[in-house]
């Protein structure tokens, strides 16, 4: 192993991680570029869809003219297209820019393989392995860290010297011996490769849909969600020690991976330490699975089993991202929307002074939206307790619906992501199921999938005994209590409470959504569409009631 060797190693590690290390950016990006969840993850889409269209071309062209031009030229245009993805100022060029950097990074990847084990042996063998299976569980980690300490733009800017680096190896390696003729190749496994695109489809999943939980739902920090998520690789290194034959390896691993993602699901609360056992169980699979698959069940002697093999592994990513970003942007959207309806409802009820509630209202949920919805509403009710004194029993109210709201409102975040992770989680079983004919040592298949069993059922058990009581949207044509505030100001919050529950009745609404279209013009137009009546036209009697 020489300098050589290390440089080509890592880059094509970057260019295998490209698609994951930008997870933990795709929130600043989702707010700075002003885009969608399916626009953040066609970030990632892109760059897999090129990268799988274009590794084999690559493969030919390499043999052609040689591993040294195809590896210089692809990491110098890898380069590039990292530079100027730094520098891009919309979605539209950032995703031009991203397809070119898949273009390189095609041509240097079967570059470095030719390179690497072509001259090198067992050990460049091993290392090759090594950056196939953590390079995208390391990513995540590696982009919140830089996203954290700089910008979503320091991303791209770091790669530009590491994949220049490489061109530079390339154009000074040695050239590697010819590649064995097509007519020795082995016969390549179709439940073997259908697996690994599942599975590769499954753990891509499980780092995008929870990267997209931790931070955009969640609000956590990008640097505190790229802690959480080295629980993946560190499982991963564990998962690749174990021996064994090889299918058995790649039916369990499939197993874990698809029990821990849809232990995700079903997470009781926003706690990081709910995440750890779920990613121990997808992080072991993957350690267990890809190397199972990947120069064992399925051939990787030379340049054109590799880029098989790549493109085999991002199909399956890009498939995923198609099926799970619009599933999972339709539902954070209902369920935000289901969170601002059941925020008005805690507000109504609070026992606050009526005209707080008034402001109140609007104001809290004025924050909360699709894309950053915790953090949205963090932000307004800091905003909003200034209005109480600190050892006042309205601020100890206000207190007590914050936590409401938050526990509310992160409860839903839950429930938008639940469908998506197991459906990923549903694409590692069955990747697991295609291996079992011919599998030796079932009983290892049955311990693991008795392990993700174990895993996905705590978590959905504890979920059940210790998530928040959900606020019940209730029937607004049926009687309900009051706050009986008492006086003046009271008497005529009950009424005007009285009001809009028979207003809401009278359309088929509930209250709470007859509220949030009286604050929000855009919720005024759903309302409208959905109850065929623009709901403000009674906004003056409203105001005539509460002064």
């Amino acid at each position: 192993m020489t300098p050589r060797h290390l440089a080509l190693a890592l880059a094509a590690g970057l260019a295998l991680a490209d698609a994951s290390v930008v997870t933990l950016a795709l929130p600043e990006l989702l707010r700075e570029l002003d885009t969608s969840v399916e626009g953040v993850a066609a970030i990632i889409g892109v760059y897999t869809v090129v990268l799988a269209l274009a590794l084999l071309p690559a493969e030919r062209l390499m043999r052609a003219v040689g591993p040294r031009a195809v590896g210089t030229a692809g990491f110098a245009v890898f380069a590039v297209a990292s530079l100027l993805c730094g520098r891009a100022d919309s979605l539209e060029s950032l995703l031009a820019f991203r397809g070119l950097q898949a273009l390189g990074g095609a041509a240097g990847l079967v570059a470095a393989f030719a390179l690497l084990v072509g001259q090198s042996g067992t050990s460049a063998r091993a290392l090759w392995l090594g950056v196939a299976v953590l390079s995208a569980a390391v990513g995540p980690a590696l982009g919140g860290a830089l996203t954290q300490a700089f910008s979503w733009e320091a991303i791209f800017l770091v790669q530009v010297p590491l994949a220049a680096a490489a061109a530079l190896a390339c154009r000074g390696a040695a050239q590697p011996g010819p590649a064995p003729p097509a007519a020795t190749r082995e016969r390549r496994s179709w439940s073997a490769g259908l697996a690994l695109a599942l599975v590769s489809a499954a753990l891509t999943a499980v780092l995008f849909l929870l990267v997209l939980l931790l931070v955009a739902g969640w609000g956590v920090t990008p640097l505190r969600a790229a802690v959480t998520v080295t629980v993946l690789p560190i499982a991963a290194l564990a998962g690749a020690r174990i021996g064994g034959p090889a299918r058995t390896r790649a039916a369990a691993g499939c197993a874990l991976v698809g029990g821990g993602t849809i232990a995700l699901a079903f997470l009781p609360g926003a706690a990081l330490a709910w995440t750890v056992a779920p990613q121990l169980l997808a992080g072991l699979g993957m350690g267990l699975a890809l190397p199972a698959l990947g120069g064992e069940l399925l051939p990787e002697r030379d340049a054109h089993d590799a880029a098989w093999l790549l493109t085999i592994r991002h199909a399956g990513i890009a498939a995923a991202l198609v099926v799970l970003a619009p599933v999972t942007a339709d539902r954070l959207e209902a369920a935000t929307e289901r969170a601002r309806e059941r925020g008005v409802a805690l507000v109504l009820d609070a026992r606050l002074p009526p005209a707080d509630k008034v402001a109140l209202a609007p104001g809290l949920l004025a924050g909360v939206d699709a894309e950053q919805p915790r953090a949205g509403l963090r932000a307004a009710l800091a905003e909003e307790q200034d209005r109480y004194g600190r050892a006042t029993a309205e601020r100890r109210e206000f207190e007590t619906l914050a936590t409401r709201a938050d526990d509310t409102l992160v409860a839903a975040v839950g429930e938008s992501f639940l469908a998506a992770f197991v459906i990923a989680g549903g694409l590692a079983l069955a990747g697991g199921v295609a291996l079992l004919p011919g599998a030796r040592r079932p009983a290892w298949v049955l311990a693991a999938v008795v392990a993700s069993g174990a895993v996905a059922g705590g978590t959905a058990v504890a979920r059940e005994r210790l998530a928040p009581e959900p606020v019940a949207i209730l029937d607004p044509c049926e009687d309900r209590a009051l706050p009986g505030s008492g006086g003046v100001a009271g008497f005529l919050e009950d009424r005007t409470l009285e009001l809009l529950d028979r207003n809401a009745c009278k359309l088929g609404a509930s209250r709470e959504e007859y509220v949030l279209a009286l604050a929000d013009p855009d919720a005024a137009k759903r309302f409208e569409q959905r109850y065929g009546t623009d709901p403000r036209s009674t906004a003056g009697i409203l105001d005539a009631l509460l002064g």
